[in-house]
C-alpha cells in the first residue's frame, strides 16, 4: 500500500525538476521518503530529487515501491494545482497511479520501470569549490548571460564567485565576493557550462531558495537546491563543455 498527500508546491516542484531533462523517470517511494533520479538522453546532465518523509504531510509506504510515470503529465496535471492545495498521490494497482486534489482525480497509466532508461550511478565528486548564494540571483544572471552567449563560465578563487559570458562583440561579467554570498570556501576552479542546461535548471527555483554550486577546473558541476522552505532537494549534475 502506497499512500501519500503532499502539497500542490511540492508535487510541482519534483515535477518541474525532472522534466528538465527527461520525459519519463522512476520513482521510489522508500520507507525513508521520495526519491528519483535520470540522466538526460545525451548523457550530459543528471537530476536528483529527494523528498524525505518529514516534508509530506501524509506518508504510507507499507513496502516499498517503485513506479515508472510520463513525468511531462503529471508536470501538466500539477499547473493546474494550487500551491497550497493537498493532493492524495496513491498507487492503485500495478498499472494506475492517483491523483486527487478537490473533486478533481486522476488516473495515470503507470510504466514499467524496466522499459525506462536505466538510472545512472551518483559520481563521486571531490571539488574544491563551494559557493551557497541566493538561487534568485543566479538566476537572473543566467537569464541576462544567455543574451551574449550559448556558454557561461563559472569561476571561483580567494577573491570570488564569477560568472562570465563572451560574445562576438560583447561580454557580460557577475562577480560576487565571499562577503556577498551565503557560504564561501575560496576555492580554485574553472569550467565552462551550456546556458541552455543551467536556465532549464533555474526554473524550478524562485529568489529566497538556496541553491549550493561546487566545482572545480573542466570538472562536472553541482547544483544543489534547497526548494518549498528546504523541503525538497533537487541536485543537478553537469558535464562541462570544452573551452576552444
Amino acid at each position: 500500500m502506497v499512500e501519500t498527500i503532499v502539497s500542490g508546491e511540492i508535487l510541482r516542484t519534483i515535477a518541474r525538476a525532472i522534466v528538465a531533462l527527461v520525459s519519463e523517470c522512476r520513482i521510489h517511494f522508500l520507507s525513508k521518503g521520495l526519491h528519483s533520479r535520470a540522466v538526460d538522453p545525451s548523457n550530459v546532465a543528471m537530476v536528483i530529487v529527494d523528498v524525505p518523509k518529514d516534508s509530506i504531510e501524509s506518508y504510507r509506504v507499507d513496502v516499498e515501491k517503485t513506479i515508472g510515470v510520463d513525468i511531462n503529465r503529471i508536470f501538466e496535471i500539477s499547473k493546474t494545482i494550487g500551491s497550497k492545495d493537498l493532493v492524495e498521490v496513491s498507487i492503485l494497482d500495478e498499472t494506475s497511479l492517483r491523483i486527487k486534489f478537490g473533486s478533481v482525480e486522476y488516473n495515470i497509466a503507470l510504466i514499467d520501470p524496466s522499459a525506462i532508461r536505466k538510472e545512472p550511478k551518483i559520481p563521486e565528486l571531490n571539488l574544491p569549490a563551494k559557493i551557497v548564494l541566493d538561487a534568485g540571483e543566479f538566476k537572473k544572471a543566467i537569464s541576462a548571460t544567455e543574451k551574449i552567449s550559448e556558454n557561461v563560465v563559472l569561476k571561483s578563487d580567494k577573491h570570488g564567485f564569477t560568472i562570465e559570458a563572451k560574445g562576438d562583440i560583447e561580454r557580460i561579467t557577475f562577480t560576487m565576493t565571499g562577503s556577498e554570498l551565503i557560504e564561501f570556501n575560496g576555492g580554485e576552479a574553472r569550467s565552462m557550462f551550456s546556458i541552455d542546461y543551467l536556465r532549464e535548471f533555474c526554473k524550478v527555483a524562485g529568489a529566497g531558495d538556496l541553491l549550493t554550486i561546487s566545482l572545480g577546473t573542466n570538472y562536472p558541476g553541482r547544483f544543489s537546491f534547497e526548494l518549498v522552505g528546504g523541503k525538497v532537494r533537487v541536485e543537478y549534475i553537469l558535464a562541462p563543455r570544452v573551452e576552444s
